[in-house]
């Protein structure tokens, strides 16, 4: 799959950006938010009619509260974007206006590239043509973040399966997993024992217990409404339908109530990426993820929008630029099959496996924000 593209394949990432100007020349016109880079102003200002619209049959209609909360606060995100896109075309105008500056067109590729997020816009060409597919290699993320499971370069495993509904990518990435789990316990018992006595005593006992349990599935809203109503509990983050459950609330769920892997789906149509299937009741989408415990979440995964009418609809919503995406559209514009996915990150199973906390450890040469030179490993390697 490419590593370098002109896409954003989840539409909201923090990226990377490619090219070939460097030094004292860099232009003021290549220099572009992350979360704006595929987005450009008429669009956002047609979503914010759309969405003004929309919340005006929200209140005629007498539409529940939270569904009117939701739109509200989709409209001010919008407005939001608008006033950041109006400074940034601001600012280009005037460094077009000054002489002798590089523009895109001056660029390698004559157009904004970017390292790849995920390859599994990609990937739905070949299933298309071949039905069940997968790859593996990197993928780069520009979040600035200091967390102990992030890295700007990170390995994923990502599957695309024809012919498939949500109900059928849960069932083969638990399958997936259980498969993985049981490998790494039979091909890798030595490095288990040593693990097991430098690291965490209880990593073999977690293996077996997602490789011999049947994974609980509950929906997003079920899932908020078993957190709100733990008597004795109380989260850092407020717990409400429509916003992404903390780290802290799904472990909660695999590591306290369940005890064994969770698989949470259907998750708010707004938290989604544009290519999710949108389910009956417009406002959720056909997605997943799986929750182990002692780990958090492990794998994500969806089904994708096979509807060429409301995929359309959902890029304009969200301001993409279709021309960007045009080849994607394609695979429905001339009709396509059912099809779903799912990725896993292969350092976070690493991850799981040893015991160990930080995903520096389980990487020779770390990338992560604000540490190009693996200061980290030179530092682990001379402790050894």
């Amino acid at each position: 799959m490419p590593v370098i593209t002109s896409i954003d394949s989840k539409g909201f990432s923090e990226k990377f950006h490619v090219t070939t100007h460097s030094g004292k020349e860099k232009p003021e016109s290549l220099v572009m938010d992350d979360n704006t880079g595929n987005i450009n102003l008429r669009a956002v200002q047609a979503a914010i009619k759309e969405k003004s619209d929309r919340i005006d049959e929200l209140k005629r209609s007498e539409s529940n509260r939270e569904s009117l909360a939701l739109a509200v606060q989709d409209l001010k995100k919008a407005n939001e974007l608008a006033l950041q896109l109006e400074k940034r075309e601001k600012k280009h105008n005037r460094s077009s206006a000054q002489s002798g500056s590089l523009g895109i067109s001056d660029d390698f590729f004559h157009g904004q590239m970017y390292l790849t997020v995920s390859s599994q816009l990609h990937l739905e060409s070949y299933a298309n043509s071949l039905g069940s597919v997968y790859t593996a290699g990197p993928t780069f993320s520009a979040d600035k973040t200091l967390s102990m499971k992030h890295l700007a370069e990170m390995w994923m495993i990502e599957v695309e399966i024809g012919f498939a509904d949500l109900e059928d990518v849960m069932n083969y990435a638990e399958d997936y997993l259980k498969f993985f789990c049981q490998w790494v316990l039979d091909k890798c018992s030595r490095d288990l024992v040593f693990a097991s006595k430098r690291i965490d005593q209880e990593v073999m006992e977690r293996l077996q217990l997602v490789s011999s349990s049947s994974f609980e599935k509950i929906t997003y809203t079920h899932a908020i409404k078993l957190l709100q109503e733990v008597p004795d509990k109380k989260f850092e983050t407020k717990i409400e339908w429509g916003v992404a459950l903390t780290e802290e609330q799904e472990s909660y769920l695999a590591d306290e109530m369940y005890k064994k892997p969770v698989i949470i789906y259907n998750h708010p149509k707004g938290l989604n990426p544009f290519f999710v299937r949108l389910n009956e009741d417009r406002r959720t989408g056909a997605t997943f993820q799986v929750v182990l415990p002692k780990m958090g979440t492990l794998i994500r995964g969806s089904q994708k929008e096979e509807r060429f009418d409301i995929i359309s609809k959902w890029m304009n919503e969200l301001a993409l630029l279709r021309e960007q995406y045009e080849w994607y559209l394609e695979f429905r514009r001339n009709g396509t099959i059912k099809h779903a996915c799912f990725n896993l990150e292969l350092d976070h199973m690493v991850l799981f496996s040893t015991g160990l906390v930080d995903i520096r450890d389980v990487i020779p040469f770390p990338r992560s924000y604000g540490n190009p030179r693996f200061q980290d490993w030179e530092s682990k390697c001379c402790s050894f």
